[in-house]
């Protein structure tokens, strides 16, 4: 017998069923695993050369939380009538891939700063922006109520509000993943008025490129959420259900795109294409990162060819080497 909460309670692609979820969960847990460890040898690799990168870190947190949401479904679907699994792998499920979002936010303001610096570290621009960065946590708090609301709650007035502030939470998630695209169009289309202030490994047009991708591909996955979630939900859905929630649209537009933008991540190697200076302030400050590197180039080749002389020097002093040897032969008469 189906449960009371279950009938009124409406589950995006809805719930999950052994025969249908098991394996496609069990396949994109794995993957999320073997992604993070992917990250974890990089961004401990750079941590013992002394080049820290928290977005691998960030990437680590994103792909084991949604280790931890395949484990939640994988729970559900055996466990259907469990409400504590439900409500925690629906949460799960809205909240992983904020960390993706603010991840390429934050590397468009990089571009940004780089091919503008005197607009980019402008005050008023980087305090609207942390006020977007602020708004995520406090709506995904709202989202987390409103969630847990509707898996308990029977008052209809209840339920609309909690479906509102579902649905405003989503437009602004959207809004976060698009906005990376008219940031980064405005710093490679706008007229440069100084010098570049170069920073990481790679091009700009490089760099532009990742975000701008990875931008679209998140962007998609958080316009369905949202699109799906303006639609009413109706009682004759649940024997005809539109095409939008079938079981490939869950798994497409949300585990499918994540993972897409993950390992573009780990193959492009954001580590060196978005790398700053621990400490960069205001304009200018990215190239010193560049500088340096160039510098401490430059010190080890120069230690490199004084070690090689140092030791060409030594040989010629041994017996029997070819430059003893020669000046024995000038010498002999």
């Amino acid at each position: 017998m189906v449960a009371a909460w279950r009938q009124r309670v409406h589950v995006a692609q809805g719930f999950p069923k052994s025969n249908t979820d098991t394996a496609p969960t069990a396949v994109f847990l794995s993957l999320f695993f073997l992604s993070a460890l992917s990250h974890a040898f990089i961004f401990i690799r750079n941590k013992k050369r002394g080049h820290l990168f928290v977005f691998n870190g960030l990437c680590i947190g994103f792909c084991m939380a949604r280790v931890v949401t395949c484990c939640l479904r994988l729970g559900w679907t055996y466990d259907i009538e469990n409400r504590g699994l439900g409500i925690s792998a629906t949460i799960f499920v809205a909240a992983g891939v904020l960390l993706l979002f603010i991840v390429n936010l934050v590397f468009a303001q990089r571009i940004l700063r780089g091919l503008h610096p005197n607009i980019g570290w402008q005050k008023a621009l980087s305090r609207c922006l942390l006020v977007l960065y602020l708004l995520i946590p406090a709506l995904l708090a709202m989202v987390v109520t409103a969630t847990t609301q509707l898996f308990f709650t029977t008052n209809r007035n209840i339920v609309r509000i909690d479906i509102n502030i579902q649905r405003a939470a989503s437009s602004y998630f959207l809004f976060v993943s698009l906005l990376p695209v008219p940031i980064t169009a405005f710093a490679l289309l706008y007229p440069q008025r100084s010098e570049p202030d170069h920073f990481g490994k790679g091009a700009f047009w490089l760099k532009s490129a990742v975000v701008l991708s990875a931008s679209l591909i998140l962007s998609l996955g958080a316009a369905f959420r949202t699109a799906t979630a303006s639609y009413d939900w109706k009682p004759e859905y649940n024997t005809n259900p539109p095409w939008y929630n079938a079981k490939w649209c869950f798994y497409f537009f949300n585990f499918t795109l994540e993972l897409i933008v993950v390992l573009m991540y780990l193959v492009l190697r954001i580590d060196l294409l978005f790398h700053i200076l621990n400490g960069s302030k205001g304009p200018g400050s990215y190239s010193r990162y560049s500088k340096e590197s160039t510098g401490n180039e430059d010190v080890e080749t120069r230690g490199l060819q004084r070690r090689s002389t140092d030791i060409m020097s030594q040989d010629s002093r041994v017996p029997g080497s070819p430059v003893n040897v020669s000046a024995a032969e000038k010498e002999s008469p």
